[in-house]
């Protein structure tokens, strides 16, 4: 009848213990005590262990109930003593009382009836003002210990940081010209077909002198814009290559391993075009070169995966502004969006 109300008590933490080994020995672990304190083990009236508390406050003590003649299993309540220099735990039969505590210490008693075997560990808690204790099936092994950060805080989940210094990126592009497919079409064609959004790529580099301030140069070359069609009487094809040198500067918002930036600068572009006409079955071909300066601006985000390698993508306008390069009267003003993906790897530390 003693154990049909006993278990319900006790349920829930011999259930979170099923999956433990189960300990050799009985074993009394007392955690939290003042390190270097002295602890002891009393089962009934008798000392049946003494240690001294690490400095983590913890100390296992051993409870063999066969050698005072006890049964293999008990219903005991379990007291502490709580003294200046030392902590004494009483496991008592519930039938007994513990003996009175010594001078100047302090009695606390655990709430509950527990059943003490063999396979159990009893972990007590004699760090708060009133002590706990922990039934556990088979050994035990306390979680490490919570360092505080300077504010005497417990620390939450540490972010990577995105990094500063250098970092060499590379990706693909997609880039589409605003004006150069209209131009190239004119208005007197009959037929004429283009794709404006073109496949490219970009190189360069990334300095981030802090975490919200950067400077960058890079490299982009559009695909090769390729215009076809005809009119009354003629044919003809148009091919436009550039190259694009960009300096910028970086404004971004670290969120741990994920940088935001907007991004403002200058390009230097050089543009070569060739137009090849047949009319009426004579060809001609004419080619003009452009170069010039324009202003590059946009935003994107990097997301650091490791210390060393990182993922971005950016949205920019790049203007494309050149007189030709021979004198003539020709010259390119145009704008292209550019859309890119890739990666970057950090240099050094």
């Amino acid at each position: 009848m003693q154990k049909s109300w006993r278990l319900p008590v006790f349920a829930a933490a011999l259930n979170l213990s099923l999956g433990l080994g189960v300990a050799a020995g009985q074993t009394v672990m007392v955690r939290n005590a003042p390190p270097g304190s002295t602890v002891e083990v009393a089962l009934n009236a008798d000392t049946v262990a003494t240690g001294t508390a690490d400095a983590t406050g913890n100390v296992t003590l051993p409870l063999d109930m066969a050698a005072k003649g006890i049964p293999t299993e008990m219903d005991a309540n379990v007291f502490v003593d709580v003294c200046e220099k030392s902590r004494k735990v009483h496991v008592v039969d519930h039938a007994r009382r513990p003996q009175p505590p010594a001078v100047g210490c302090d009695r606390r008693e655990i709430p509950g009836l527990f059943w003490v075997r063999p396979i159990n560990t009893l972990v007590v808690d004699v760090g708060g003002i009133n002590p706990t204790l922990l039934l556990v099936r088979g050994s035990y092994t306390p979680p490490a210990p919570v360092v505080l950060n300077e504010m005497g805080e417990a620390p939450g989940r540490v972010w990577r940081q995105a990094p500063t210094g250098l970092a060499l990126f590379g990706g693909g592009a997609l880039v589409a010209y605003r004006d150069a497919l209209g131009n190239a079409c004119g208005s007197g064609t009959l037929t004429c077909t283009g794709k404006n959004s073109l496949p490219s790529y970009t190189v360069g580099g990334v300095y981030w002198i802090k975490k919200f301030l950067g400077a960058e140069g890079s490299y982009l070359r559009p695909g090769q814009l390729k215009v076809s069609g005809g009119g009354d009487g003629y044919t003809f094809n148009y091919l436009l290559k550039t190259d694009i040198v960009t300096v910028a500067g970086l404004v971004g918002a670290p969120i741990g391993p994920v940088r935001l930036y907007a991004r403002g600068g200058v390009d230097y572009q050089q543009a070569t075009s060739t137009t090849t006409e047949t009319i009426a079955g004579a060809t001609q071909t004419f080619e003009l070169k452009t170069k010039g300066f324009g202003a590059v601006w946009g935003g994107g985000g990097e997301a650091w995966i490791t210390k060393k390698v990182a993922v971005y993508g950016e949205f920019e306008y790049v203007q494309l502004k050149g007189a030709a390069q021979n004198g003539g009267a020709g010259k390119t003003a145009d704008r292209v969006s550019v859309f890119i993906i890739g990666g970057r790897i950090k240099i050094g530390r």
